[in-house]
């Protein structure tokens, strides 16, 4: 009120001038305590750390992990959506994203990584997580954190990805099964047990380093109608299946395949004429997604120490989860032909085991090549599928150069 007044009556007494100088240098050093503030706060934000996360989510709740254009309920769209609340990070593309496993609509995780360039908090490096799971939704969940090098990728520096396939016994001949998975172990093509996929793979060989089944929760089978109380088509398996990498819905056409052998639709072979049919992959449905977790990521070196008690509560949540809905799935299934059997008096259907009265997959009119799916590209996904193809030739070309080089330096 007071500066006011004093810049009133020296306008009054001629000193105009006088005043609009005081006004520029009030002005002036207001804009230079600004720049100042601006400039500490800027210093500030570019002190980052590259953090990876150990992550885990009910897989059934969201339509994948990826951002998606059309569909905001994603994983990855809440977890951005956190670290962006929380400030530790500004958007997306400045953060250097990188993921272990891209799971589909329906998987969950336990064990998923991502890698990322965080905005530091304090001296302690355990509290991103913490700060995390605060914002983040209910199922979805940070287990487990660690500061890595600014260089560490997770997809690239991944040398073991573990998945695990849940599924009831019902009618499924469990010894055929247990004998026929043994044919994937090893390196094989596996182009007619995928969703090809040109632009993301022109290589389909792929290594199954281990497989294996056994039965889960023995004692406690869910067999929650007192109708199949005691029946034994509600035993619980799994299959553990580890590889260095997959291929889009590989492991969910693994198991598909599995299935019509456990029923006696496919014989056993069928798996090693399917890696040597290259005139195109038959068609065929693949096994639901609801039943598939990623259970862990592994690395060269040890990200953080295995721990069983830790977030025991949440990972028992995603069991349950799976188990709830495994069981609603299966118990429809068996009330609708037991029950509407009784009903409507007529025969509960069975199994068809004559492998003659359906083509087997090898005799099945077969679908598009690899080549025949390159040649169909058109516009942008042949523009995309171009781009890819020189990229890979630039870094063969990078790692030649590389290896001539070391061989000159030791000779």
């Amino acid at each position: 009120m007071f500066l006011h007044r004093l810049k009133k009556r020296l306008i009054e007494v001629g000193e105009q001038e006088f005043v609009e100088k005081l006004e520029a240098e009030y002005k002036e050093k207001q804009q230079s305590n600004k720049k100042v503030k601006d400039r500490k706060i800027k210093s500030l934000d570019q002190q980052f750390t590259r953090v990876a996360f150990k992550l885990a989510y009910v897989g059934i709740n969201y339509h994948g992990l990826e951002s998606q254009i059309n569909q905001h309920n994603t994983i990855e769209n809440h977890l951005f959506k956190a670290l962006q609340r929380v400030r530790m990070i500004d958007n997306r593309d400045d953060c250097n994203y990188t993921r272990a496993g891209r799971t589909d609509k329906g998987v969950s995780a336990i064990g998923n990584v991502i890698a990322l360039n965080v905005r530091k908090i304090g001296k302690s490096d355990k509290l991103f997580g913490q700060i995390l799971n605060r914002v983040l939704p209910e199922d979805i969940q940070i287990l487990d954190e660690c500061i890595v090098d600014e260089k560490f990728n997770a997809r690239y520096d991944c040398i073991k990805r573990i998945y695990k396939y849940y599924f009831y016994k019902m009618d499924y001949n469990i010894e055929l099964m247990s004998q026929a998975m043994l044919l994937y172990l090893g390196e094989h093509d596996f182009r007619n047990f995928c969703k090809l996929d040109v632009i993301a793979n022109q290589n389909f060989v792929r290594t199954i380093m281990n497989i294996q089944m056994e039965e889960v929760f023995p004692d406690n089978a869910p067999r929650c109608s007192k109708l199949f109380q005691d029946d034994d088509r509600l035993r619980l398996y799994c299959v553990t299946i580890e590889g260095n990498a997959f291929l889009w819905h590989q492991i969910r056409y693994l198991m598909a395949v599995l299935f019509l052998i456990g029923k006696g639709i496919e014989k056993s072979d069928v798996i090693n004429e399917l890696f040597n049919k290259l005139d195109g992959k038959p068609n065929y449905q693949m096994a639901p997604d609801y039943p598939l977790v990623l259970y862990n990521c592994e690395f060269k070196q040890e990200l953080w120490k295995p721990n069983l008690e830790s977030h025991t509560q949440f990972i028992q949540g995603v069991y349950e989860n799976l188990r709830e809905t495994l069981s609603k799935k299966y118990i429809e299934y068996l009330h609708f032909y037991s029950m509407g059997a009784a009903l409507l008096k007529v025969p509960v259907p069975e199994i068809k085991n004559k492998t003659d009265e359906k083509k087997s997959l090898i005799f099945q009119k077969s679908g598009v090549t690899v080549e025949g799916a390159i040649q169909n590209l058109k516009g942008k996904r042949k523009e995309k599928y171009d781009i890819k193809i020189q990229k890979v030739k630039e870094y063969q070309e990078k790692c030649l150069k590389k290896q001539q080089l070391e061989e000159v330096e030791n000779l």
